[in-house]
């Protein structure tokens, strides 16, 4: 599996157009979850209530419809929501039309004018019609708690080696990362807190 942990300058100047960190003189971070709400989201709530931190979280319609109470609830909780298309589609295997209609899908169910594509493989020939309704938001550190085959330290050094003013880290509140998501997440906090990092959710508009 191949993948960057730190975002090159070349793709976050080549795609200058999508959001990858937020500009900040302040050291302040940005926490994002993909994937859900599921199972994992409500302890991943739990931590971040008790640390007294907000975050953002990219949902699938899908998981919005089997989980619409645990939905309300981050909202509730003061953290931000975006849209993560209804099917969790692949960008690049899908044609135009049929990637716009899924993320309009979702967009019934999460009104928010922040949309991150599934994978980070947005479909090229979308971005101009996404950015009129849009801000695509990316991220410049992937913290690879998806990924099997790294250990629970590995993504905590992920995140805190390569953490920097207005970084947007990518985690995943997806049950099927929860061995590596949940014993990584305090250390993460913690660690970030130890720098004189401070936390802040994504803002976002409410679609009408």
């Amino acid at each position: 599996m191949k993948y960057w942990i730190k975002t090159p300058w070349l793709i976050q100047i080549v795609f200058s157009k999508i959001i990858w960190k937020l500009q900040s003189n302040k050291k302040e971070i940005y926490l994002t979850f993909d994937d859900g709400p599921s199972s994992v989201t409500q302890e991943i709530l739990t931590v971040l209530e008790k640390e007294n931190i907000k975050a953002t979280f990219f949902c699938t319609g899908n998981n919005v419809k089997k989980q619409p109470e645990l939905y309300k609830k981050i909202i509730s909780a003061g953290h931000s929501v975006g849209n993560h298309s209804m099917t969790h589609l692949n960008g690049w295997k899908v044609n135009k039309n049929e990637y716009l209609l899924d993320i309009e899908n979702s967009s019934k169910l999460i009104k928010s004018n922040l949309f991150r594509p599934p994978y980070g493989k947005i479909n090229i020939r979308s971005i101009s019609k996404l950015k009129k309704k849009f801000k695509i938001i990316m991220w410049d550190i992937t913290s690879g708690d998806f990924d099997r085959n790294k250990s629970s330290k590995e993504v905590i050094n992920n995140v805190l080696a390569n953490s920097q003013n207005g970084s947007i880290v990518v985690l995943h509140d997806n049950e099927n990362f929860k061995s590596l998501i949940l014993p990584s997440l305090f250390p993460i906090i913690k660690g970030l807190k130890e720098k004189g990092f401070s936390f802040r959710a994504i803002p976002y508009h409410p679609l009408k």
